[in-house]
């Protein structure tokens, strides 16, 4: 048995790691890199209060004092800020997975769907294999360590403390949000780029050869010939689509790290 001080003291760390895992947990849950939904919701929840005692020493910082509502309302804060940052950073993965789907579509195969790991239970299949290079690229550049430094500087800026505005707050919020939105349709499009100009030439080419032969069947020779010629243009460009990954995820950064930045 632990004195009644020391247990008090305890009790009063617990809850304010619990208070800070309301903005961890969403954070994790949102981020494939930590595993996506084919991790167990359990382990997720424990990664989640993991990276809140991480985060402690700016916890305990700024201890929130009060009774029962501001600890419930400090809780739905935490909550709406964790998810914030949780998608903007997960924009960025699904603007990798929706160029491969995009690819997918542009090259006829978007029927043909699979099981993704790391993604939604099904993907198209370039969908998948784009999601888990963003993956991999996420890891290669240290992403882990610079999502974890950014979510303890956004304790710095918002303390666990009710005198925090909640209207700035919000609008903040809202805005980064739909700039999230905005960059992650312009991404899909930008990193899908090559292959809708090298079907788009294909298409020309096809649409030239049947004026000169109508005899071939240009859909039967066509469908497979882009498929084909979308998965080249993937693989062909891969050294390059690994850079363009890299410069996607620190413009997307940059806009995480202003959501960490919420309370400033």
């Amino acid at each position: 048995m632990l004195p009644g001080n020391l247990d008090q003291h305890f009790l009063q760390h617990l809850l304010i790691v619990g208070l800070g895992a309301a903005r961890t947990v969403p954070l994790v849950w949102s981020i494939p890199a930590f595993g996506g939904p084919s991790l167990p919701a359990q382990i997720r929840l424990v990664l989640g209060i993991a990276l809140s005692a991480l985060c402690f020493p700016m916890l305990s910082a700024h201890p929130p004092a009060g009774g029962v509502l501001v600890w419930t309302l400090l809780a739905g804060r935490e909550v709406a800020v964790g998810t914030v940052m949780g998608f903007v950073c997960s924009c960025a993965f699904r603007a990798a997975e929706a160029a491969g789907q995009l690819t997918d579509i542009l090259r006829g195969a978007n029927l043909a769907e699979a099981i993704s790991p790391a993604g939604e239970p099904r993907s198209s299949p370039l969908g998948v294999v784009t999601l888990l290079l963003f993956i991999v690229v996420f890891h290669e550049i240290g992403g882990v360590g610079t999502v974890v430094l950014a979510l303890a500087r956004s304790y710095e800026a918002i303390p666990l403390t009710p005198q925090i505005p909640f209207r700035e707050s919000t609008h903040t919020m809202a805005i980064l949000t739909i700039i999230a939105s905005g960059k992650l349709i312009e991404t899909a499009i930008g990193l899908c780029a090559p292959v809708v100009v090298a079907l788009l030439l294909a298409d020309i080419v096809l649409g030239v050869l049947g004026r000169a032969a109508p005899q071939i069947p240009l859909y039967f020779v066509g469908m497979p010939l882009k498929a084909l010629l979308g998965v080249g243009a993937v693989l062909v460009g891969l050294a390059t689509l690994d850079v363009a990954m890299q410069h996607t995820f620190q413009e997307f950064l940059g806009i995480f790290q202003a959501a960490a930045r919420l309370g400033r």
